[in-house]
């Protein structure tokens, strides 16, 4: 059994974080993505945004604990370090992220707020964090919008330079995230 308590892989709490935040992630994206495919007046495209705004609202206190978490736990360090200008990247890299994963849920908040729509999750009735305004609403969305494109490039761009640093650089980028069921034995 490989040791998931060692200083050179990410805790178990982190690595699960990490993995159910990307699953969490998928599927707000792929329910947009469902969403704008279904027609106008089908009840599957309420359906799908509902479904979009539930998996959002999920996704907030997720980040929010694996921010405390990220920043009260000792980053393993990569092997061989990186050098130049990619440690300086990876900040960069994280930093975006992270205010992709908190971003997206509080302006989708935003935007519901500001349209006027009432806020219910599974039930739930959230607070409107922002006053109605149609212009607040429009700008809101827009930033959701644009926000949200953004992660169709930064995404992928993590896992990319991951995978690069596995078979390329052959360092423990990708290792030190990774499931223990999926390390090899040395």
């Amino acid at each position: 059994m490989v040791d998931l308590n060692t200083t050179d892989r990410y805790k178990a709490v982190s690595i699960a974080l990490h993995w159910l935040v990307l699953f969490l992630m998928l599927a707000i994206y792929a329910s947009i993505e469902i969403h704008e495919m279904i027609p106008r007046g089908n009840p599957m495209r309420g359906a799908m945004e509902d479904w979009h705004i539930y998996l959002g609202f999920l996704l907030l206190p997720i980040v929010v604990f694996r921010l405390v978490n990220t920043l009260r736990t000792t980053i393993p360090p990569i092997s061989p370090t990186p050098v130049g200008w990619q440690p300086m990247a990876t900040k960069l890299m994280k930093v975006y992220l992270y205010l992709l994963m908190l971003g997206m849920p509080l302006l989708g908040w935003l935007y519901l707020s500001a349209d006027g729509e009432a806020i219910s999750v599974w039930g739930i009735p959230l607070p409107a964090i922002a006053p109605q305004s149609e212009g607040l609403a429009e700008f809101f969305e827009e930033a959701h919008e644009i926000l949200g494109l953004s992660g169709y490039l930064f995404i992928p761009g993590h896992a990319l330079a991951a995978l690069y640093h596995h078979y390329f650089v052959k360092d423990n980028t990708l290792r030190r995230m990774l499931p223990g069921f999926m390390i090899k034995k040395s």
